[in-house]
């Protein structure tokens, strides 16, 4: 079972994504993590894509898909994934339906995860930092025992400056834009599921599960 979980910043994939991995025994991949361990190991790919990211460019469509590839057609993944993260593109997107095609395998589903712009806002703007120990707080789900503190060693929460209302507006924008095209791609295949991300993290994990199998039910909570 190859599936692919697509969602705005504030959709919870990641948190999602692990429960997906737990709950139908198949690996996560992040495209992120795996970028960041190709750079941090100094592989060929990572040492190529840190060159870019130096310089504030995008790592190019290449690189990322021959990360992802080799990761997707390996033993690891062998008897499917959970893709978060890639493709991202039409380019990606096209080199993984050949590569999967090629060893017999094809996206069995494409979840696309969402909320209302409000409750994504809300997720990303409430977030908080710990700047000595880097714990993750949240004013409305995890709020810190002490307010503005952190629970763990005390040190002073921040906010991330990508985490402001200016920026998590502008990133909702910029993921509108970017996974239109993908949408429409897996809309049109016939694989494409739109999940309700609003409420309880087990009532959600229940809707993706149940796009998968009609048996598994989940209510919406927005």
């Amino acid at each position: 079972m190859d599936l692919l979980l697509i969602g705005p910043p504030g959709a919870g994939k990641g948190t999602q994504a692990t429960r997906l991995r737990q709950a139908l025994g198949i690996p996560h991949l992040s495209t992120g993590d795996l970028l960041r361990r190709h750079v941090t190991e100094g592989t060929r790919l990572g040492a190529a894509a840190a060159a870019h990211m130096r310089r504030g460019d995008l790592v190019p469509d290449e690189l990322v898909t021959e990360m992802a590839l080799d990761q997707i057609l390996g033993p690891s993944c062998a008897a499917g994934v959970v893709l978060d993260g890639f493709p991202r593109t039409p380019a990606q997107a096209e080199a993984l339906d050949t590569a999967l095609a090629a060893h017999g395998r094809r996206l069995t589903a494409v979840l696309h995860l969402n909320a209302p712009a409000r409750t994504l806002l809300r997720r990303l703007t409430g977030r908080r930092t710990c700047g000595g120990c880097g714990d993750s707080y949240h004013l409305d789900t995890r709020k810190p025992r002490t307010p503005g503190r952190c629970d763990s060693c005390g040190h002073r929460l921040v906010q991330r400056a990508d985490d402001t209302a200016e920026t998590a507006r502008t990133r909702l924008a910029v993921h509108t834009r970017l996974t239109r095209p993908l949408l429409t791609r897996y809309r049109q295949a016939g694989v494409l599921h739109e999940v309700d991300g609003c409420g309880d993290v087990g009532d959600i994990t229940r809707r993706l599960l149940a796009a998968l199998a009609p048996d598994t039910a989940g209510s919406s909570a927005c």
